[in-house]
């Protein structure tokens, strides 16, 4: 039998050369006949070979008809004959000029071409850290002062973009990205089952005028990171295995597109030596690469190494390492960096690193599989958390609504969307609406979708087409289905009107008479009724003291007396919502010629009391699922995005 990478190496062979330009059409290599048998060695026949065209070969029976064999499948003694026949092929450096006659099938034939010059990626440079900039925490004397952009939408009114139809059955469309700054998006397609090379192809696309360019296929396994700002070049991403031997998700490459043609640069890993697997040394892989102003790219491993390159040198300008719960993103004009880790979110300046600002989350949640969105607005943040949703206001970091589900499933683990103010996209098809509580809509059957400046791109791929499309959401349907679903309190296991009881056991006794008026107040406020007996509970707790590090940027680190305030909402026995605050806020504001050892003193005397007159208790709370499935359950509706738009249920 044929080992793999002997058909590798002769199709290989096969598609390296171009047909002579005065005789293409048609090229007799042998006129004997010969024994002509497959790779298992059962079929057979008598014949004559005519030519080699791209990866076929074109046989004749001796009873006169033409029969047509894939290269590939022909036995390896066939494919030694043909490679030792005096080579009627001609090597071509360059594609022929304009009005030369080239082969229908050279283009995807070829392999791709390299480029050549005298750039970093030729000669990869090696980063040495310790004299790179590094950006670490506290080391800044601007504390959090965020000022957000007049818009984080797209600066652009995107179109939709014809793409492509599969190339095979296996195809699939492996990402998209978009680049708001040159108003580009890449989409990314790649087929490795049942075929003897693993293929790969891009689409580049113009958002302004809709129109894509389409490469062939290239030999290899890679998907794209990034359009750069020039708008033609894609920095690409391995995404083979180490024995498949097809580049890695460690290996970074630029491809630009000539007509079908893919040039790739030479190969770079940006992240050396940097983990341990296993007891061995190995090379962080690439998580996310975004392009920023002055041909400069961000460009994070999944180490926690975060650094900003510039990509024609390939030389890094600053660079920080993050612990193992981490997330970035940036405003969409791509001036101001936001960094969350741990439980700090930090705010930077993306092009030189500098520390703008630090602020810590008033409650800790439980970190995993950490994600940050910025809103249309550039306002507030959505962060997940494990099974934990929370959208923060980033003028004082507190938290100004959440969603959780029950147990411990992640809660978008593949993908995370902030629509519209007040929704999430979950794992890229789960719309939520965060107020109510209510699971809007599941959007079906999109191959990719992928969220920018308030606007969701769709991508679809067929066997008859591919779309790239811009659109909104939720759509005009959901709202409908929404607002009719919120004027129907049974819907609801919260809503105005529904008669609740309160429990302050939690509280110590010398703060229950403050926590219950104070509380009385907010559910006044929520529209709820007052009942003891009431079966929905509203239960009140303070924690603490306890004695906590804390620290404040640029300003040193403290310890502090912390008391947590939470509240509860129970049905069935069940715990249905919680929202808490502390007594030391993640931005700290102190009197005049206060000091903050002494601020910090004062705040730890006690519990936030107030917190519970202030809070804002849920208007609408959808009833929560019976299914153990959780998030992918009791939608009010699904939508399935086709070729011809989108079909509701």
């Amino acid at each position: 039998m044929v080992s793999f990478r002997s058909v590798r190496s002769l199709a290989f062979i096969a598609a390296a050369f171009y047909l002579s330009a005065e005789n293409w059409n048609s090229i007799a290599i042998a006129d004997e006949t010969r024994t002509w048998s497959d790779t298992s060695g059962r079929f057979k026949l008598q014949a004559t070979l005519i030519e080699v065209k791209g990866s076929d070969v074109y046989l004749k029976r001796t009873d006169g008809k033409t029969v047509k064999v894939p290269l590939q499948r022909l036995s390896e003694i066939d494919r030694q004959f043909l490679t030792e026949l005096e080579n009627p092929f001609e090597m071509v450096d360059e594609v022929p000029a304009e009005g030369q006659p080239t082969s229908p099938v050279a283009n995807r034939s070829r392999p791709p071409r390299r480029s050549t010059g005298s750039s970093g990626w030729d000669h990869p440079p090696v980063n040495e850290w310790d004299n790179i900039k590094t950006v670490g925490v506290g080391f800044n004397n601007q504390s959090w002062n965020y000022t957000p952009p007049k818009s984080n939408r797209l600066p652009f009114e995107p179109k939709q973009a014809m793409l492509p139809k599969k190339n095979n059955f296996f195809e699939g469309m492996r990402r998209v990205e978009i680049n708001p700054l040159a108003a580009s998006a890449v989409a990314g397609y790649t087929w490795t089952f049942s075929t003897p090379t693993h293929q790969s192809r891009v689409s580049l696309i113009d958002l302004k005028t809709g129109r894509s360019v389409n490469s062939g296929l290239v030999t290899g396994n890679m998907s794209p990171l990034a359009v750069l700002n020039d708008g033609q070049t894609i920095l690409m991403q391995g995404t083979g295995s180490d024995r498949d031997e097809y580049e890695t998700g460690d290996q970074l490459q630029l491809w630009t597109i000539d007509g079908l043609e893919v040039t790739r640069s030479q190969s770079w890993i940006p992240f050396p030596d940097e983990k341990k697997s296993f007891g061995k040394t190995t090379n962080a892989n690439v998580r996310q690469a975004i392009p920023i102003q002055d041909n400069r790219v961000l460009i994070l491993a999944d180490s926690g190494h975060l650094a900003c390159f510039d990509i024609r040198t390939l030389r890094a300008s600053w660079h920080m390492r993050l612990p193992s719960h981490h997330a970035i993103t940036l405003t969409t004009d791509r001036k101001q960096l936001f960094v969350y880790q741990d439980h700090q979110l930090l705010h930077l300046d993306p092009s030189s690193g500098t520390v703008r600002g630090q602020l810590t989350l008033t409650e800790k949640p439980r970190l995993g599989w950490t994600k940050i969105r910025l809103n249309e607005s550039g306002d507030r943040m959505m962060i997940t958390f494990v099974n934990q949703l929370r959208v923060i206001d980033l003028s004082n970091g507190e938290t100004v609504d959440d969603y959780e589900t029950a147990g411990n499933s992640p809660l978008s683990p593949r993908g995370l969307g902030y629509p519209a103010e007040g929704f999430a996209l979950l794992d890229n098809h789960l719309l939520v609406h965060i107020p109510s509580r209510i699971r809007v809509c599941d959007y079906k059957d999109a191959a990719v979708i992928c969220c920018e400046g308030g606007t969701e791109f769709i991508g679809l791929l067929t066997d008859k087409g591919g779309l790239l499309v811009p659109t909104s959401m939720p759509h005009p349907k959901a709202e409908a289905v929404l607002k009719q679903a919120m004027d129907d309190p049974s819907v609801f296991l919260i809503y105005p009107g529904v008669e609740v009881s309160l429990d302050v056991s939690g509280v110590p006794e010398q703060y229950h008479a403050s926590v219950k008026d104070n509380l009385e107040e907010s559910i006044k406020r929520a529209g709820y009724l007052l009942k003891p007996s009431a079966a929905i509970e509203i239960k009140a707790s303070v924690s603490g003291p306890e004695q906590e590090a804390i620290s404040y940027i640029a300003r040193g680190s403290y310890v502090a007396n912390k008391f947590t305030s939470n509240v509860t909402i129970h049905a069935n026995g069940k715990e249905v919502w919680t929202r808490s605050s502390s007594n030391i806020p993640g931005v700290l504001m102190t009197k005049r010629g206060q000091s903050i050892q002494e601020r910090i003193d004062e705040l730890g005397q006690g519990p936030n009391l107030s917190y519970f007159k202030s809070i804002t208790l849920p208007n609408l709370m959808q009833k929560p699922s019976e299914s153990p499935q959780g998030n992918l359950q009791n939608t009010l509706m699904v939508s399935k995005f086709t070729m011809q738009g989108l079909v509701d249920n």
